[in-house]
């Protein structure tokens, strides 16, 4: 691939964006990059807002994908990358906004033969306060974002290979998907970033950050749905460790992971080194309740949540063996 000459799908998955898809769409137009070799395809996930009529009325231009229901963010990118006709095809998440220099920073990296999938410079939205540039795994099924919550001055501009690169915008070359396939729909949301660069790594292909700029919301979807959110988290993590270890190591994940995540978390928070305790400024007081507050979450409901998908999952294998024996009698 030569920076000139490659066609770039840019794929955005929505479901009730509002005028977030707007505000999306409008920056990747604006994108310092030919437009006869661009083409934008927003699939939209049974959306009831009226975002996807109002993207498709204001840019005429693009390619609009509508679902009957909420697919997932996993089948719903499938059916995008499906319909795309890029060489290079980018995953984008409906809440952010990128900097127009972005996918010429991007194919930066895309020439090297070796790289299969680039990630992006995440900042928090108006701030060049890091959000994620990369992940690093720290232990067993537990992923360190590097940067997060430091102002980027350049610190970070020649880091090359990560573990895993988010997913609110991840470009992955075309040859890489047709030797690994697509994202698993198993995942539904969450973790199948970490899945698909796992997969690339694994198949030979280098996973490398950019120096490419996109502001991150974050969690625009699930933001109604914390619990859910958590729970599609940590079951995840759970299919992760069992998809792709032995069942040696899924038993030490599930004995280890929750004491050693809590016990880290804990300590950052101590330490007053979490991501809001370094993005946000507040008194003393203030603080320590937040401190506390966030402790507690930790705590309580994060290992609560992985014990009940644990719990799940055991009963969704038996009733499933249960079921194949049934069906053998008959």
């Amino acid at each position: 691939m030569t920076e000139q000459s490659v066609f770039v799908s840019v794929i955005i998955l929505n479901w009730n964006g509002g005028d977030y898809l707007l505000r999306c769409v409008k920056s990747v137009l604006e994108s310092d990059y030919p437009k006869n070799l661009l083409e934008v395809v927003v699939v939209d996930n049974g959306s009831t807002d009226g975002s996807a009529e109002a993207v498709k009325k204001v840019y005429p231009q693009i390619k609009l994908i509508k679902n009957k229901k909420n697919l997932g963010y996993c089948l719903g990118n499938n059916i995008g990358i499906k319909n795309a006709k890029g060489e290079l095809i980018i995953l984008l998440n409906n809440d952010t906004i990128v900097d127009k220099h972005w996918i010429k920073e991007i194919l930066k990296k895309v020439k090297d033969p070796e790289v299969g999938i680039v990630g992006c410079k995440l900042y928090f939205p108006g701030t060049k306060i890091i959000q994620s540039i990369g992940f690093r795994e720290k232990f067993l099924g537990y992923w360190e974002s590097i940067g997060a919550g430091q102002i980027d001055v350049g610190q970070f501009d020649n880091i090359e290979e990560v573990d895993y690169v988010s997913g609110a915008a991840l470009a992955v070359k075309r040859e890489v998907l047709e030797r690994i396939g697509l994202l698993d729909p198993n995942f539904y949301a969450y973790s199948e970033d970490i899945d698909l660069c796992y997969r690339a790594r694994r198949s030979g292909y280098k996973v490398v950050t950019s120096n490419a700029i996109v502001y991150h919301y974050g969690s625009l979807s699930w933001s109604r749905f914390p619990l859910k959110k958590m729970y599609l988290i940590m079951r995840n993590r759970i299919y992760f460790i069992r998809k792709h270890y032995s069942p040696k190591a899924l038993i030490k994940f599930i004995f280890i992971y929750p004491i050693k995540s809590t016990w880290f978390d804990l300590y950052r928070s101590i330490k007053g080194e979490t991501i809001l305790q370094k993005i946000i400024n507040q008194d003393k007081r203030a603080r320590q309740q937040k401190l506390f507050v966030e402790m507690l979450n930790i705590v309580t409901t994060r290992c609560v949540i992985f014990f009940i998908a644990i719990l799940l999952e055991i009963i969704k294998r038996k009733n499933k063996k249960y079921k194949n024996n049934l069906d053998k009698d008959l």
